[in-house]
């Protein structure tokens, strides 16, 4: 057989599908990251030997705000090129929701990578609402979109008063009668947008956040009824935004010119109503090609950022001009596209195991063995290309028969441990012989994931990768080294929390998703990594502290055209951090643990130093890292 290469692994894992260029390997085997051609690869491997030799532990979120930098310009550039090809004469506003990722680090890179594209910040709740105040730039639009209450309206305006761009969008009836009100009370003219219900709805896992039944928007009935009450107040110009959302991660281009195109009359009908709308919002929803396969499943989408562009571009341009309307300036919120593939988990292995297996030069099978493993062990030896199903439907059929026999007393422990070793490895030689024929039975088709190793990796789901657990979210997965290898394993990934959903079983696979992933076999002395790809958004903000794991440590990674460097080193959370979450006061702690080890002296169960030696190590654990330390 030829010998495998890097080229193998990136088919193998999909990389040119879900990298987006920034992803690669190098001739050491390990992959690499760069966020265009102007800069030099980076070896993921060593970056994380190098923190790891400086005591920061795995797992590392890795980001690299070049990424960033790249794909706000990418965006932008898309929808330039687009109003080039259309005609279009009117802005174009990128508005980052930091719902998306809240992180300060992240949110402040963002408005520094955006300045020079004018990029906006969205705030759709009141602590997000102080955030963006204090980190947009002066000029920088910012939408308010989400249920507001007095405070937060007041908070807006004022602001509005003091000189940013702000614009208020209203979600329910009775928020357009307390903007009013508390407009009116400080004497300015607010900023209005009117977020529209559409009937149309976007596809993939979001699809029922928009339509008829969306949580947020009025329907054109309380459209009508608003805008009587601008009219009231005299407040039309007042009027300026329209504002639509039908959906995350929007998988078919379909659904978005559908929804453009129903949006677009709203905008006709109302500019003919006298209303000078002047912004027309598109929502978000840019789809993210997590699997890498160009298509309509719940973790890819079928387009791409340029094609989005020219849709909304093009829908938008031709409605103006049939109707001799001036073109509204566009914005777009497309959070998750702008900071997905900024960010990068990685993780060590910790162990691993696998299925029993029967080992001819130990195991033997005797005459006073069960009957059923003496069947076993003839079968293991007759395994062929012309029997495999056969030998199939007969160890299926001897193990229940072998666990019924011990359930009911009849087969010792031994006979029970040799049935097992022998029906995973009859097992895996059907396997062997049928993996590579053209048309395997579906009864086999569940071999890989019967027989896939449980390899036990040091991080938390539900802390990292919620999105994983809560809703099958497919992430890209793969090593960071040993990819000029075959890999000869295949695992699911079982994280440390002690909950049976702490685990993922599903993978990008060649064409279609895999119940396992293709690993090498951990060597004795190796620390092998693991890491997880376009984890940029929502996935920090969305962690869980399942079983106390807190966050993660962070390292920036900056690159020049001389190489790269890590900028900034975030320490992940330590266990007195998030004891204080749940409400203990670690000093209370170790003042009980104190008095407790003093009883246990003077009752004689454990001398003065190893008293000591409990102490020290239960103080200084309070403050390390809450995962695991090889």
């Amino acid at each position: 057989m030829r010998k495998w290469t890097c080229e193998d692994s990136r088919e193998l894992y999909n990389v040119k599908g879900w990298g987006s260029g920034f992803i690669n390997t190098n001739d050491k085997g390990n992959l690499t990251v760069r966020p265009n051609e102007k800069f030099p690869e980076a070896d993921i491997k060593q970056i994380i030997d190098k923190l790891t030799s400086e005591n920061i532990q795995t797992p590392i979120l890795l980001r690299f705000p070049d990424i960033l930098n790249e794909r706000i310009a990418t965006l932008f550039n898309c929808f330039e090129k687009a109003k080039k090809e259309y005609g279009y004469l009117s802005d174009n506003h990128i508005v980052y929701p930091i719902k998306v990722n809240q992180m300060e680090p992240v949110v402040k890179e963002i408005v520094k990578k955006g300045g020079k594209y004018n990029l906006g910040l969205e705030a759709g709740s009141k602590p997000e609402l102080h955030a963006v105040l204090a980190v947009a730039d002066n000029n920088s639009l910012i939408i308010c979109n989400g249920y507001k209450d007095e405070a937060f309206i007041e908070l807006a305006l004022l602001a509005q008063k003091m000189g940013r761009n702000i614009i208020l969008v209203v979600e329910k009836l009775k928020e357009l009668k307390q903007i009013i009100a508390t407009a009116g009370n400080h004497n300015i003219i607010p900023n209005i947008g009117i977020r529209i219900k559409l009937s149309s709805t976007g596809s993939g896992k979001w699809a029922s956040s928009g339509g008829d039944s969306s949580k947020f928007g009025l329907h054109s009935s309380e459209l009508l009824e608003a805008i009587e009450i601008l009219k009231e107040h005299n407040l039309e110009k007042a009027f300026r935004l329209i504002h639509f959302h039908i959906g995350s991660q929007i998988t078919k281009i379909r659904m978005i010119k559908n929804a453009l195109r129903e949006a677009a009359q709203f905008y006709v009908r109302l500019r003919k109503m006298g209303f000078d709308i002047d912004y027309f919002d598109i929502g978000g929803g840019l789809g993210v090609d997590y699997d890498g396969t160009s298509s309509m499943r719940a973790s890819s989408a079928n387009y791409s950022i340029q094609e989005y562009a020219n849709d909304v571009i093009y829908n938008i341009a031709d409605v103006c001009e049939k109707n001799d309307l001036p073109q509204p300036n566009v914005i777009n919120e497309s959070g998750r596209a702008l900071t997905a593939h900024h960010s990068a988990l990685v993780f060590n292995v910790l162990g691993s195991t696998s299925k029993p297996s029967w080992n001819d030069e130990i195991d033997k099978v005797t005459e006073h063995d069960d009957e059923l493993i003496i069947e076993l062990e003839s079968i293991y030896s007759k395994i062929s290309k012309n029997k495999y199903v056969e030998a199939w439907h007969d160890v299926m059929q001897i193990r229940e028969e072998a666990l019924n026999k011990f359930s009911l007393g009849i087969m010792d422990l031994e006979n029970r441990a040799k049935m097992e070793k022998l029906f995973w490895s009859i097992l895996r030689e059907i396997w062997f012989v049928v993996k590579d024929t053209k048309h395997i039975p579906n009864d086999l088709r569940e071999l890989p994931n019967m027989l896939a190793q449980k390899y036990f990796c040091n991080f938390s789901l539900f802390q990292s990768l919620p999105d994983s657990w809560a809703i099958d979210q497919i992430f890209p997965i793969m090593p960071i080294q040993r990819l000029n290898e075959a890999p000869t394993i295949n695992a699911t990934i079982q994280d440390i929390t002690c909950d049976s959903d702490g685990k993922i079983s599903s993978f990008i696979g060649l064409g279609d998703l895999a119940s396992s992933l293709p690993v090498h076999q951990i060597k004795d002395g190796e620390k092998y990594y693991l890491a997880v790809f376009l984890v940029g958004a929502y996935q920090e903000i969305l962690g869980d502290m399942h079983n106390l794991f807190g966050d993660t440590n962070i390292a920036h990674i900056e690159f020049s055209e001389e190489g790269h460097e890590v900028t900034k080193i975030i320490d992940g959370e330590t266990i007195s951090d998030v004891l204080g979450y749940v409400q203990y006061k670690p000093k209370s702690l170790v003042r009980k643990i104190d008095a407790w080890v003093s009883n246990s002296i003077k009752a004689g169960k454990i001398d003065q130093s190893e008293g000591k030696l409990f102490l020290d190590t239960y103080r200084s654990g309070l403050y390390g890292y809450t995962y695991l330390k090889e």
